[in-house]
């Protein structure tokens, strides 16, 4: 392990994490072309996507088992090649019942890489710099998510179907992949010697508490504060994506400054913060019902939720119970079911009292993150 080189360690992780993100928002960025193609309604289209997350969930598990066996290097570059492989499945599948295999099977490589891509963070961290360094490599996997969009972008502009666009984006990440998987960190000591299918302890389950209630609120803001602003503009005909792009904006500039703000708060202190500016924002936002309002709570929302979960992550990898990879995998599976269940609650809630009361509802969840933050250790 070349320890005398800890920036091309940092880099070599972060591309991974660009990688991530920058293939995720790919297929995104697509959605709508797919939805024309096989010319499905809002819920066939809802049903089809449900895929994606129930193959991530399924992941989790075997996420943290095989991280732990084969290391976090190894499975930096097959997941990452993989989950290109399967972006280009999606680009081919010319049935709904291919599509949905495709997708789940989407989820289950983006998870995986996610876990191993975060493992191998938490090493450069704790073996090259000693001091907090995983909420700029996840606002890393922001700006690929970024980048990704303003690519998509381009190439619908200039005609190039969903195959071309996707076969580009493959080889983009199989060079990559290819180069910097020689810059990871090789762990000496396996992981597998730990015990890696222990149940989680007390602190795991409090952190992954922590990570449903933030992702419950990331969820929401993703699925719904478009149309939210939209009801605020009282133009319902105009597309506007300027409540989520500030939401995205504040959030990849929350994890790129986050390092320094958890150095000087601690991982408590800063996590308390997350939780006033989420409930302040969501307050802010539903409570004074105009657009300038609405962008400044929503702004607030995206800075709060921004370095939760690089925090949580941080947290749960000093378990001396189970391997890092499986204890992000246990803090994960707890937390990526708000992604779940949050969405289409807000969605039934919605239906029955108005989208503005739904959302305001989800403030709660910030006085928890509050309420469980208490227990947290620094």
């Amino acid at each position: 392990m070349t320890s005398h080189k800890p920036l091309i360690h940092r880099i070599a992780a972060s591309c991974f994490f660009f990688i991530c993100g920058f293939v995720f928002a790919t297929w995104a960025s697509r959605i709508p072309a797919i939805k024309e193609q096989f010319h499905l309604n809002e819920a066939e289209l809802g049903a089809v996507l449900f895929m994606l997350p129930l193959g991530a969930l399924v992941a989790l598990p075997f996420a943290g088992w095989v991280v732990s066996v084969a290391g976090s290097r190894i499975m930096n570059f097959t997941s990452a090649i993989s989950y290109a492989l399967v972006l280009l499945f999606i680009g081919y599948s010319n049935t709904v019942f291919l599509l949905s295999t495709a997708l789940f099977l989407f989820g289950f490589c983006g998870n995986t890489l996610n876990i191993a891509m975060n493992t191998q963070a938490l090493l450069v961290q704790e073996e090259m710099y000693n001091k907090s360094l995983l909420s700029s490599f996840h606002g890393v996997w922001s700006i690929g998510a970024m980048t990704a969009a303003a690519f998509g972008g381009y190439t619908m502009k200039i005609g190039a179907t969903t195959m071309q666009h996707f076969l580009t984006v493959a080889g983009i990440v199989a060079l990559l992949s290819c180069i910097m998987v020689f810059y990871l960190i090789r762990k000496a000591k396996p992981e597998g010697e730990q015990k890696i299918f222990a149940l989680p302890d007390k602190t795991l389950w409090l952190l992954g508490a922590i990570c449903f209630c933030c992702a419950i609120c990331e969820g929401a803001m993703a699925d719904w504060s478009s149309l939210y602003y939209k009801q605020v503009l009282n133009d319902l005909q105009r597309v506007s994506t300027t409540g989520y792009m500030v939401f995205a904006c504040m959030m990849a500039l929350g994890r790129l400054i986050g390092d320094a703000v958890i150095g000087r708060l601690s991982y408590k202190g800063a996590l308390m913060l997350d939780g006033i500016l989420i409930t302040a924002g969501l307050i802010i936002a539903t409570s004074l019902a105009h657009p300038v309002m609405v962008i400044i709570g929503l702004g607030l929302i995206g800075f709060g939720v921004a370095t939760v979960i690089p925090i949580v992550y941080s947290l749960s990898a000093k378990t001396t119970t189970m391997s890092t990879s499986a204890a992000l995998a246990a803090v994960s599976t707890v937390g990526f079911s708000g992604f779940l269940v949050g969405p289409p609650v807000i969605g039934f809630i919605a239906h029955q009292t108005g989208l503005r009361f739904a959302l305001m509802l989800l403030s709660l969840l910030g006085i928890i993150i509050l309420w469980l933050c208490r227990k947290v250790k620094s």
